[in-house]
């Protein structure tokens, strides 16, 4: 890669760690905006001046002080919280706030309705209404509005409103965050007749369109896809639809490291890409000008596969990547893949810097650089095959370029390494190319010819069909996934300066590259064995936020004793999964509270009470009185009130004094709320795990009173 033939990439770079520490400060100092001005005219100036070699670096500071603090600057002034009149700033009456709202995206269906809303409007006390602003996540109980909700709704409602919450355990996915970096920061639980529609198609013209043909294709694939799997399937490969896939092929697909063929993505766009490519190869038209005319219609078939599909954000970046290298390769046919990859990435940021933070975007342009990169080395290594059996080979070699590109940001978003991917990416590539191809011919048919779009139909049908077989029985294979891989971020980041170190010394074929290689493998290696070794001597007590039951972890180094009630499977992975990872720790067989007895090594359970090293808790809940006023007293370390007991506190630290009270999720609102004020005027420390989130303790050393 020629250094010279990358100037977007040395502007990126520098642009994107800007939005890193705008987003991470989050703070506007008052002479941002002059030094930004200050700094652009000094850019301009120096650009238009002749000055000695020697000082050839005071124009390469100044433009990257520039982009620096144009990427800090962007990325603060992208927050909408900054924005006047937004709803942060406004007092939240408790009976609820009545608002006047756009529904600005697709409602995602689930068990509740979600619809973001783009606030306009509030009514205050007096019943005055003035302007707000502010996107609020509506969870809807149930869609039984007259024709649910829809983009370009205009709603009235009557809702609390609500920062969005974090996450209530450890390690556990911080949908806060995500929905910050979606720029919305509240959220509402409503009923239907909480909501009136009063306008409908009141959004923009582009995403009205974009909608309507999502949904219009998806009405057509319910007419030819009649079972739930094949049609769940068929609108995710499509359409990018995925909300009616089930959890089995869900997990399937993510286990076999095929869940971005469900995605309509870079690979869609891809296939449309070489597809039109081929076709308009046939076309006789040459030169110069004639690759300007493909361009061109490439770009038009692609902006219109983006609006058919709903201009899902990860189509959107796709296609935006894609137009970059059409355009860059129609100015200049030299023009270096990695610059217009960076300069897509540029565009993309100057758009929406928290861009930068979605992992969609990092793995996209993360596989793309890792089949730029290793699918050529790769191929030039491989042996010389047959035609036939040479396409074949391409796609396993695509797929593993793209899975090296990927793995450092897999391990740490999804802890685990799915095995068989090769094997999968025939199935996902071919018969998702084939699909593709099929089900543009499908829509074509049923407009013109119905009659050949049921043959059509039935043999896309029974091609999905098959697709979905196949991924469930490699999912079966032995041995298809590895799972509880904890990658920490920072292994992450050596792991990919690791691979951008050997992709320096294969380009330039310099030792000290190679050396610096290994040193970050080295960092990372011992960095993760100094982490097993604290983990070695971890003593933990660990009470998680769970609904309509109790988990207890009790940990000592790498063994885990589960104290549970019967909780199904799928919430105790939601709760304790993530942070069992990180602990080190497997799955081990539970042990039931309404067993009352356990003795183990570390962990003892005599109901009401747990022993976990030097830590003694007791259970006060519902179903066990509190002993008589003259039993005497008896200390612990934590009195842990569960399943709602209507009992004073005074006469439970009479009891147990301790020195923390907790209340588990199990507990009601208000009877929470009346212990944590009978706490602080008892002087005691007080957690309630429903707003608190889970309880962690360190048993080791011993609690000091």
């Amino acid at each position: 890669m020629n250094y010279r033939a990358t100037p977007y990439l040395r502007l990126l770079l520098p642009f994107a760690g800007g939005i890193v520490v705008g987003c991470t400060a989050d703070l506007i100092f008052s002479g941002l905006l002059p030094t930004l001005c200050l700094l652009g005219a000094a850019v301009f100036s120096l650009a238009r001046r002749r000055y000695a070699y020697r000082a050839r670096w005071l124009f390469g500071l100044t433009v990257f002080s520039f982009l620096f603090l144009a990427g800090y600057g962007r990325a603060v002034w992208h927050n909408e919280l900054r924005r006047p009149n937004h709803i942060g700033t406004l007092a939240m009456p408790a009976e609820g706030l009545l608002a006047v709202g756009l529904v600005c995206e697709a409602p995602a269906r689930g068990k509740r309705l979600k619809a973001p809303l783009q606030l306009e409007a509030v009514a205050d006390s007096a019943g005055r209404w003035r302007p707000a602003r502010g996107r609020v996540l509506l969870f809807v109980a149930e869609d039984s509005l007259p024709s649910g909700l829809r983009y370009g709704d205009r709603l009235l409602l009557r809702a609390r409103i609500q920062p969005t919450e974090g996450p209530r355990n450890p390690q556990a996915f911080d949908y806060r965050q995500y929905l910050h970096f979606q720029n919305m920061h509240f959220q509402s639980f409503v009923k239907t007749e909480s909501i009136r529609v009063l306008a409908r198609d009141q959004g923009s013209l582009w995403w009205t369109a974009a909608y309507g043909c999502r949904d219009r294709l998806l009405q057509l694939l319910q007419r030819y896809f009649h079972t739930v799997d094949a049609y769940a399937v068929a609108s995710a490969l499509l359409v990018g639809y995925k909300d009616e896939l089930s959890e089995e092929l869900r997990a399937a697909y993510a286990e076999t490291g095929s869940m971005h063929a469900l995605a309509v993505s870079g690979t869609h766009v891809g296939f449309l890409y070489s597809g039109l490519f081929f076709l308009l190869g046939r076309l006789p038209i040459r030169g110069r000008a004639g690759y300007l005319v493909k361009a061109i219609l490439v770009l038009l078939a692609i902006w219109g596969f983006t609006l058919l599909t709903g201009a899902t954000a990860s189509v959107m970046r796709a296609s935006v990547m894609f137009s970059f290298y059409l355009v860059g390769k129609a100015i200049r046919r030299d023009a270096s893949v990695w610059n217009i990859l960076a300069a897509s990435a540029f565009a993309l940021l100057l758009w929406n810097p928290y861009f930068l933070f979605d992992a969609g975007f990092q793995l996209s342009y993360a596989a793309v650089g890792g089949m730029v990169f290793f699918y050529p080395l790769l191929y030039k290594r491989s042996p010389v095959l047959p035609g036939w059996l040479d396409e074949g080979w391409k796609v396993l070699l695509v797929g593993v370029a793209a899975q090296i590109g990927t793995l450092p940001l897999s391990l740490y978003y999804f802890h685990q390494f799915p095995c068989y991917f090769w094997l999968a990416g025939w199935v996902v590539v071919l018969g998702g190319a084939l699909f593709l191809w099929g089900g543009a011919v499908l829509v074509l048919l049923d407009a013109l010819a119905p009659g050949l779009a049921v043959w059509l139909g039935e043999a896309l049908y029974w091609l999905v069909w098959g697709m979905n077989y196949l991924i469930l029985r490699i999912q079966e294979l032995p041995g298809s996934v590895l799972s509880g891989i904890w990658l920490p971020g920072w292994a992450a980041a050596l792991l990919y300066a690791s691979l951008l170190f050997f992709m320096a010394a294969v380009e330039y074929g310099r030792a000290r590259w190679r050396l610096w290689m290994l040193g970050a493998l080295a960092a990372m290696w011992v960095g993760l064995a100094f982490r097993t070794i604290q983990q070695t001597e971890q003593r933990r007590l660990i009470v998680y936020s769970t609904r309509g039951g109790r988990l207890i972890d009790c940990v000592q180094a790498f063994d885990l004793t589960s104290l549970q009630d019967s909780l199904p499977p799928e919430q105790i992975r939601f709760a304790a999964q993530a942070n069992r990872w990180a602990l080190g720790l497997s799955d081990s067989p539970p042990v039931f509270l309404k067993k009352e007895l356990h003795a183990g090594a570390y962990c003892r359970l005599r109901m009401p009470f747990i022993a976990a090293g030097s830590c003694i808790l007791v259970v006060i809940d519902h179903a066990r009185r509190l002993p008589p006023a003259d039993a005497g007293a008896f200390p612990v370390d934590v009195l842990l009130l569960s399943g709602n007991p209507n009992v004073r506190l005074a006469d439970c630290l009479q009891a147990f004094p301790c020195k923390r009270v907790v209340a588990d999720q199990t507990n009601s609102r208000k009877r929470a709320a009346r212990w944590r004020a009978e706490a602080r005027a008892l002087g005691v420390p007080f957690h309630d795990i429903r707003a608190d989130g889970a309880l962690i303790l360190s048993t080791n050393p011993p609690l000091q009173r």
